[in-house]
């Protein structure tokens, strides 16, 4: 695809905003008609990317719905309980301050099927190629100036402005549907890295309603310590701030991924499904026995539910490839080592607070989590301009061969271009207790000056 890579569209924001990414996915979207919810991360190019997407978006029939900044979660349960036709994320989710990018759904709140994403990736590639269509700079928004739509978008109005309509109370309503799924937790301390992200200044409210007691840090949002060393992203440095008698739970910046911190010691998306899949197989909800990971998923896990009589099912990395899954499947759990978990009967997208909430039911129904070790697994990336395109290089492709065939036996080697940020992923999943000396092997085999 042109545009879409695993998680939406993503790149530096500058670009985003340069190639005028934003206004060619409002005007596909606006195309059919219909409406369409906007919410924003709190990045501080996120309303330049808003404003430019809005004049997209007007360019068709399009009924316009902002909620300023949400959380991802937040947007999703918006867009099913308000019956939209799409609903668009602005966001980097996890990644570093000066990236940003768009996470569309569709109609439910759910993110749009594969060849659904892929059509619409087809119609913004054929809109940049497009001659007849006027620039973006000459665009006039529904009748507005530009500083007028700056304005409409800039300022909290609670009245309809043309087709542009502020929804105040978005995240209110999201809170209180997430409070009224759970019991209550007395006796149970919790800590928080909000990320500096969405969640900050809202998370800590809701375990603290529902009885928890709670210290939360980076809680305070801010578009440019957004992921800074804290996070989901720096769960390490996070679990040296739990206390032993504490659990921690570590959220991206937009909310739809959570790790957590169990006894002192990280506790990543496997750990988590394995958790939670302990809680559906007593309340009956482990439909086929099945659990979809991806291919990323630590073995360890494979094996571990096999013990419970269930199998898992590997997708390609990317919640919408699990999701599709789980789908075809008919299954209710899947979710990545990265934290992003989805529970169907719970959420229709990946939703960190609910998450860490059912974590916390998991305990309270069983009494403690199940111990989780992973077998030794080496992450890396390898810098490209293009991944996809260095991934095909003869030299790239010859150097796997050679890796597969001298650690093949001992392990398990996941080669894949990031759809997010401009690296090769490596991963090497090592079955042998001398694994420290294979890591080095691994390494030094991808790292060779000649590739």
């Amino acid at each position: 695809m042109y545009y879409f890579g695993t998680d939406g569209i993503r790149d530096e924001a500058n670009r985003l905003l340069d190639g005028q990414i934003p206004y060619l996915l409002g005007r596909a979207l606006s195309e059919k008609g219909g409406k369409i919810i906007v919410a924003r991360d709190v990045r501080t190019h996120s309303a330049d990317i808003e404003k430019q997407l809005c004049k997209g978006l007007l360019t068709g029939p399009s009924q316009i719905w902002l909620t300023g900044v949400l959380p991802t979660p937040a947007l999703a349960y918006i867009a099913e309980q308000e019956s939209a036709d799409y609903a668009v994320m602005i966001t980097a989710s996890h990644n570093a301050p000066k990236f940003n990018g768009l996470k569309v759904f569709g109609k439910n709140g759910s993110k749009l099927p594969l060849d659904d994403e892929k059509t619409l990736d087809a119609r913004l590639h054929a809109l940049s190629l497009c001659e007849e269509a006027p620039p973006y700079e000459e665009i006039a928004a529904d009748g507005l100036t530009d500083d007028e739509l700056t304005s409409a978008l800039s300022i909290r109005l609670s009245k309809q402005n043309h087709r542009i309509r502020i929804v105040d109370g978005a995240a209110f309503l999201y809170l209180k549907h997430v409070k009224s799924m759970f019991p209550r937790f007395e006796g149970f301390k919790v800590r928080l890295d909000c990320a500096h992200g969405c969640f900050a200044g809202l998370a800590k409210g809701v375990f603290e309603d529902l009885g928890v007691q709670v210290e939360a840090i980076n809680d305070v949002q801010n578009g440019n310590l957004v992921n800074v060393d804290c996070g989901s992203t720096h769960i390490a440095e996070f679990a040296d701030k739990v206390a032993a008698d504490e659990i921690g739970f570590a959220f991206d910046g937009d909310g739809d991924r959570v790790l957590a911190v169990v006894g002192g010691r990280p506790y990543d998306g496997d750990a988590i499904l394995l958790a939670l899949s302990t809680l559906y197989r007593i309340q009956g909800k482990l439909r086929k026995k099945f659990v979809v990971g991806t291919t990323l998923t630590n073995s360890k896990l494979q094996r571990e539910l096999a013990f419970q009589n269930t199998a898992l099912v590997r997708a390609d990395v990317g919640d919408k490839y699990v999701l599709d899954m789980l789908r075809a499947s008919n299954s209710l759990l899947g979710g990545e080592k990265s934290g992003h978990v989805l529970m169907l009967d719970r959420a229709n997208t990946g939703d960190g607070l609910i998450t860490a909430l059912t974590l916390l039911e998991v305990k309270k129904t069983i009494g403690s989590l199940p111990k989780f070790t992973p077998y030794p697994m080496l992450e890396f990336n390898i810098h490209a301009d293009n991944p996809a395109a260095f991934a095909n290089s003869e030299a790239f492709k010859n150097t796997v061969r050679l890796a597969e065939k001298e650690f093949g036996k001992k392990g398990r080697l996941i080669v894949r271009p990031s759809g997010t940020e401009p690296y090769i992923r490596i991963a090497y999943e090592c079955f042998s207790s001398d694994y420290n000396k294979i890591f080095d092997g691994v390494k030094q085999m991808f790292f060779k000056d000649d590739l």
